[in-house]
């Protein structure tokens, strides 16, 4: 029997044709920060037009969170509100323009800075339109509860006008630009969209596999996490101190994990990850309340990474397996090799974290070692899904 052609494969679905760029730009993005890493530790400075850090701030926020999110909205979103999901044309086009976007971005690094504004206005056009795609599919719900996709659309927009700084960053070489594009990304965008999936799926999921589980996600508790993050940023913006606000954050998210009980879950591997990934959260809130009675930058930075690389990556990596596993006809099952891939982005996540704990002339070392582990990790983790996405289903489904 003839299989259809990889293209053909990778359209035949919203997931294959976001996560299979996602992963890809993962690897790409993690190899050259990799790779700037090296140079420095060699004394070697490769002239770009954006400084390399702040490059890389902008890239690892929306370099591939929003193509995963992309095709896992496109897939679980029309679920969600009980509604048709988006043509071939709209879920193949999102994220054709934020692969273009990226790609022209990345060269203007190197060709001059038109470039990249060029990439930046095509990438946000790509990401308006997956704004406008789920607010058409949420306008077009019967669902009488859907608090989950308005939670999902308000950070998609808070995505947009996080671009909308970016743009003005680059514009005008104006450093306020980018921290309002990082705390809207981070606090407005990102971090709400995972809260408001893992709000809803974890339960659901844990209800499926534990044996008399009850699930348990009321209305105030999305409504208080997602003010807690919608507020960090703004008061890190405004220059307050957020502490206060950090250290109950840091409380309720230790309740969450425990009463939607993570030690239970952690037996089966599957769903242990998911809350695994979780637990990073009250560590993450708990050093920035940290960081404001000690006032550390390093501190700062490891609270910052105990967010972005112990949940968001570690999550990433939950949700895609499953999604990957579930449409593409494989067992909903974690095998040994995938958990201790899992458990090596835990390792190199704590890490990361501890490299700004530690002496200077240690630190930058572990630094370039944890990165280079971040690629090898992800690259591994690549290997055993990529070929996912071009393939028929093991089980001879269609999609």
């Amino acid at each position: 029997m003839k299989h259809p052609h990889p293209a053909a494969m990778l359209a035949q679905a919203p997931h294959r044709a976001a996560f299979l760029p996602g992963m890809l730009f993962a690897i790409l993005l993690l190899a050259a920060w990799s790779a700037e890493l090296a140079s420095r530790l060699l004394g070697v400075h490769a002239a770009l037009t954006v400084p390399a850090s702040l490059a890389h701030g902008f890239l690892m926020l929306f370099g591939f969170f929003p193509l995963f999110m992309t095709g896992f909205l496109f897939t679980a979103g029309p679920r969600w509100l009980g509604v048709e999901p988006p043509g071939r044309v709209i879920f193949i086009g999102v994220p054709a323009l934020l692969v273009a976007g990226l790609l022209l971005w990345l060269a203007g690094l190197w060709l001059g800075m038109a470039w990249t504004l060029a990439g930046h206005a095509l990438y946000t056009l790509g990401f308006s339109g997956l704004m406008l795609t789920f607010a058409c599919l949420l306008l077009a719900s019967p669902q009488p509860d859907r608090r989950h996709a308005c939670a999902v659309l308000a950070a998609l927009c808070c995505g947009v006008l996080a671009l909308l700084a970016g743009g003005y960053w680059l514009l005008f070489q104006d450093g306020r630009g980018w921290l309002w594009m990082r705390n809207l990304a981070l606090w407005g965008f990102l971090l709400p969209v995972f809260l408001t999936v893992c709000h809803r799926m974890l339960p659901f999921f844990s209800a499926n596999a534990l044996p008399l589980y009850q699930p348990w996600r009321p209305g105030w508790l999305l409504a208080a996490m997602l003010a807690g993050s919608l507020g960090h940023g703004l008061l890190d913006g405004f220059g307050l101190p957020a502490w206060p606000l950090d250290a109950a954050m840091a409380a309720l998210l230790a309740y969450v994990s425990w009463r939607w009980r993570l030690v239970a879950a952690l037996r089966v591997r599957l769903l242990g990850m998911l809350h695994l990934a979780f637990a990073w959260l009250p560590i993450g809130f708990g050093l920035y309340a940290l960081n404001g009675w000690l006032a550390s930058p390093r501190l700062a930075l490891a609270a910052l990474h105990a967010v972005t690389v112990g949940f968001f990556l570690t999550m990433m990596i939950a949700f895609v397996s499953r999604v990957t596993l579930g449409h593409s006809g494989q067992p909903l099952q974690v095998g040994t090799g995938l958990w201790r891939l899992y458990l090596a982005a835990h390792w190199l996540a704590l890490t990361r974290v501890a490299t700004e704990m530690l002496p200077g002339v240690w630190s930058g070392w572990l630094y370039g070692a944890a990165a280079l582990g971040w690629l090898l990790t992800l690259a591994a983790w690549g290997r055993a899904f990529l070929p996912s996405y071009w393939r028929p289903r093991s089980d001879g489904k269609p999609g």
